[in-house]
């Protein structure tokens, strides 16, 4: 079954106010098939995510978190509100899959080349970089790195690599408690506090979030280039700006 059509029987669970689990009918077992055929309508055949469905980036995210995510949405701690429709669906497409192919399109996500995020999905309007360099560097490098790059030791994905929205909407999310809110999804409540704690506002969350974008390396650089430019982390920060 399509991945479009899907989404279309699943937007129909959620008006009607109740969910049934699709039904995906791929037996392939190879995770560039599954990908191509149950994912890429909402994240792109590139993994470069869709503005206009709120779809993230997943490209070169790291099988140990997408493996996370997996568990964490077939087990309820994800996409059980159908308010949150893009976690909702995210929630019954994990479900209909077979852990085999799980496996099998994590591991092709994984190797699948980042797509460093430009234009809107780059820029954040009416934002202080340098206020937002200091939140990130007092309360979330600690977890996701110096250059955002994340850390398995604490369960801290990539930030870089993600779209300015997707991460705006996240956070928001998780001061809300619409996510991480749930019983065992202990890095998700880790947010939950950070974010309730120590954002006092949305301004302060989206300069926050300006500065992560900072963190990405240049879209025009080469990779070898832009692997370099991660490592040594924001020229915003460097240049004292």
């Amino acid at each position: 079954m399509k991945f479009h059509h899907i989404a279309l029987m699943l937007l129909g669970c959620i008006g009607a106010g109740h969910a049934t689990e699709p039904v995906i009918t791929t037996k392939a077992t190879d995770g560039k098939t599954i990908f191509q055929a149950v994912c890429a309508q909402c994240h792109g055949t590139s993994g470069e995510g869709k503005i206009e469905l709120k779809s993230p980036s997943i490209a070169g995210m790291p099988a140990w978190y997408v493996n996370t995510q997996f568990a964490n949405l077939r087990e309820g701690r994800r996409g059980h509100d159908a308010a949150d429709p893009q976690s909702f669906m995210m929630a019954a497409i994990a479900k209909a899959l077979q852990p085999e192919q799980i496996k099998a399109v994590v591991a092709h996500v994984e190797k699948m080349p980042i797509k460093v995020p430009m234009g809107k999905d780059r820029e954040m309007a009416n934002t202080n970089p340098q206020a937002g360099m200091q939140l990130f560097q007092e309360r979330c490098m600690e977890c996701h790195r110096y250059n955002a790059s994340g850390e398995m030791t604490f369960g801290s994905p990539p930030l870089i690599g993600r779209q300015g929205w997707y991460l705006e909407e996240q956070l928001k999310k998780f001061k809300s408690g619409k996510r991480g809110a749930v019983k065992n999804d202990v890095n998700g409540a880790k947010m939950v506090q950070m974010t309730t704690l120590f954002i006092e506002d949305e301004q302060m969350l989206r300069d926050v979030v300006a500065y992560i974008m900072t963190l990405n390396p240049d879209p025009a650089a080469t990779p070898e280039e832009q692997k370099k430019q991660i490592i040594e982390g924001s020229p915003f920060e460097s240049a004292g700006r």
